[in-house]
């Protein structure tokens, strides 16, 4: 499954109030106040994972069963919310950021 990175970049943009770029590989988000950019290395695939948990939960709970990109936004804005460093790095499905 091929994912448009630029459509979800600007979702997280949108939903989080940093600046998002994407490249086949991987999203650099960059907040300007307090200065820190954040890279998350990320496949298509892991991207897939991630979905699908958010579809599963989401179906669970009664709710729809096909989610868009935008379920992304909040575990990503749950992970870089807290960050308080100046740069740091998430890779793949394990949206922790390593310093």
């Amino acid at each position: 499954m091929t994912v448009d990175r630029s459509e979800l970049a600007d979702i997280l943009a949108e939903a989080t109030g940093w600046s998002v770029t994407a490249d086949p590989h991987r999203f650099t988000l960059t907040n300007d106040d307090p200065p820190q950019v954040v890279i998350w290395t990320v496949t298509d695939g892991e991207l897939a994972q991630l979905r699908y948990g958010a579809n599963v939960r989401a179906k669970s709970f009664g709710g729809r069963r096909s989610a868009d990109l935008g379920v992304l936004c909040l575990p990503v804005m749950e992970t870089i919310g807290p960050f308080e460093g100046s740069r740091g790095v998430m890779r793949g499905t394990d949206l922790r950021i390593i310093e």
